[in-house]
Parts: structure tokens; sequence; C-alpha cells
């Protein structure tokens, strides 16, 4: 058996959402249309995603390009990790 396929990336952030029922039956249905078809994206979140950029395509003329040219950019030195190393208590045994 082989290992699901990573369907989130690495810097995506969690978020919540409410659905009523028949938004969440839309999306089940939807799920289970791309299951018969053998896609690949059918879990919940790349079917929310696929509908985010087709909305923004389509209604607002928004595309991938556009939405990155207006993220600001980080410098490299902010994209490391600010992680540290505790040390570990003595044992005093």
């Amino acid at each position: 058996m082989s290992p699901k396929a990573k369907h989130i990336p690495d810097d995506a952030r969690r978020t919540s959402i409410c659905l009523t029922a028949e938004e969440n039956a839309a999306i089940n249905w939807i799920s289970e249309a791309r299951r018969i078809r053998k896609e690949s994206r059918w879990t919940m979140n790349c079917i929310l995603v696929d509908a985010l950029w087709y909305f923004l395509e389509r209604t607002e003329g928004k595309t991938k390009d556009h939405m990155r040219e207006m993220i600001p950019t980080r410098p490299p030195d902010e994209l490391q990790s600010k992680v540290t190393e505790m040390p570990k208590p003595k044992n005093n045994r």
C-alpha cells in the first residue's frame, strides 16, 4: 500500500470554517465524483481551494500570479526558523 500524497503545502495556515448541511452535502458530492474519476484532488481542502481560485479567476479577474505579486516578500534571513534549543535539565539522582 503506497502512502497518501500530500495535499496541503508546507506554508499553508490552518483555518476553521463552518458549513451548512447543504454545503457539506455539495462538497461530499464533489469529492465522490472526483474519486470516481480517480482525480487526486478529492479532499475537502482541495475542493475549497479549487473553488476559491475558480471564483477569483472568473468573477474577480485575478490569477494566482496576480495574488503572488500582492504578497510582500520577506528577506531571506526571516525565512529561517527561529527555534531556540532548550538545555536538558540536570538529573539530580
